[in-house]
């Protein structure tokens, strides 16, 4: 059943209503008619069922039911700080966490990350609709967040109350470390070519855990999802 993303809030007890104009334009590329069901989400939690009254040009009307209270969340809190990478990979990376599950993106600027040009405030719209698109794709009814570019350094001071959270992809780490925290996880992933010497010595001494991924050399979106598959269970 399509799934529109609707911005919040969804009216709570209308029975009829307009759909916003992003969410109209996708039920018209869907090519959706009249007396289709839909599935509506605002990012909030739990879903919307609702059946397309008309679909025109100019407005698309839904009647709607009572929101349901259906989650897909994983079942520990999944948070992805890594290096900034190439605008199309980077998009791809955003796109498969979401699908895994992820919470909270925080991308890091590093010594050898990329440096992407334009405005942030452009890019971070630009993964929001990311999001948005992977979540309406993969069911999930809560919108991740994503976090402006940040320095290392600062992340690095932010992270020192909850360093137990924190798990390194890190190829002299453990293949499957012993204990990992039950609620929250925030799994860090290096930029092409890794961390700096000195990064690393550092995320080393902040972070609690550190997984081995494999004996084989990974890109960082590589990285960053066999990291997620791995914890998110």
């Amino acid at each position: 059943m399509p799934r529109l993303f609707c911005p919040p809030p969804i009216p709570e007890h209308a029975s009829a209503w307009t759909l916003p104009e992003a969410a109209a334009q996708h039920a018209r590329v869907l090519r959706l008619r009249a007396g289709e069901a839909v599935t509506l989400f605002d990012g909030r939690g739990g879903e919307v069922p609702a059946r397309l009254a008309t679909v025109d040009r100019r407005t698309v009307r839904v009647d709607t039911a009572g929101r349901l209270a259906i989650e897909r969340e994983a079942t520990r809190s999944l948070s992805l700080a890594v290096g900034l990478i190439a605008s199309d990979r980077f998009d791809w990376l955003i796109q498969k966490a979401v699908e895994l599950g992820v919470e909270h993106i925080e991308p890091l600027l590093t010594e050898r990350s990329q440096r992407l040009p334009g405005s942030i405030d452009r890019r971070l719209t630009h993964w929001h609709g990311i999001i948005v698109a992977a979540s309406e794709q993969c069911g999930r009814n809560r919108l991740a967040t994503i976090a402006p570019p940040a320095p290392l350094d600062d992340w690095l001071e932010r992270r020192q109350a909850t360093a137990a959270s924190t798990v390194l992809a890190d190829g002299d780490g453990e293949h499957a470390p012993a204990t990992l925290p039950a609620a929250a996880i925030t799994l860090v992933v290096g930029p092409e070519g890794g961390f700096a010497p000195a990064e690393l010595a550092r995320l080393r001494e902040c972070a609690a855990h550190r997984l081995r991924l494999g004996p084989t050399v990974l890109r960082t979106e590589t990285a960053a999802i066999a990291g997620l598959a791995r914890l998110v269970a």
